[in-house]
């Protein structure tokens, strides 16, 4: 089992497809629901706050990084990696259309933040969001995970 701060093989989604964003975010999530992480009810917390705040997670070009305050519906603290072979509009005017979608989901704010600066460490690098948008194996899910759990450590 991963550290609270890792990211396990199988909550990396690879070229997979969705209709809409809510799908999209309700596809990206399902990892993290499979393993007992979150309900879904963290799920509908997310796409609530999509709807009343906007598409205030899509925050580069092509990547939304999904998340919804701490709450009784995140049982652990974890992250989820998707990546849609037809990208998504997302109503971000700016950053549409969306290709990665990563699910963070945390049980109190520090961990929220642990979490944050793993992500961020590992997509502030061009090279990363590249190997992401070109993954496309098992092999490279594993090269994925490897790279961002290494940043952490």
């Amino acid at each position: 089992m991963a550290s609270i701060n890792e990211i396990e093989v199988t909550d990396i989604q690879l070229n997979i497809e969705a209709a809409d964003r809510q799908s999209a975010v309700r596809k990206a999530a399902q990892p993290l629901v499979d393993t007992g992480n979150i309900t879904t009810g963290y799920v509908d917390e997310m796409l609530d706050a999509m709807e009343k705040l906007g598409p205030y997670f899509v925050i580069a070009p092509g990547l939304a990084l999904a998340h919804a305050r701490p709450s009784e519906n995140v049982k652990q603290t974890g992250f989820s990696i998707a990546t849609f072979q037809t990208p998504i509009k997302f109503g971000s005017a700016e950053n549409d259309p969306v290709d990665i979608v990563i699910v963070l989901a945390s049980i109190d704010s520090s961990n929220h933040l642990e979490m944050l600066q793993k992500i961020v460490g590992f997509l502030n690098e061009e090279k990363n969001i590249a190997m992401l948008r070109e993954a496309a194996s098992m092999e490279d899910a594993v090269n994925i995970a490897l790279i961002i759990n290494k940043k952490g450590n």
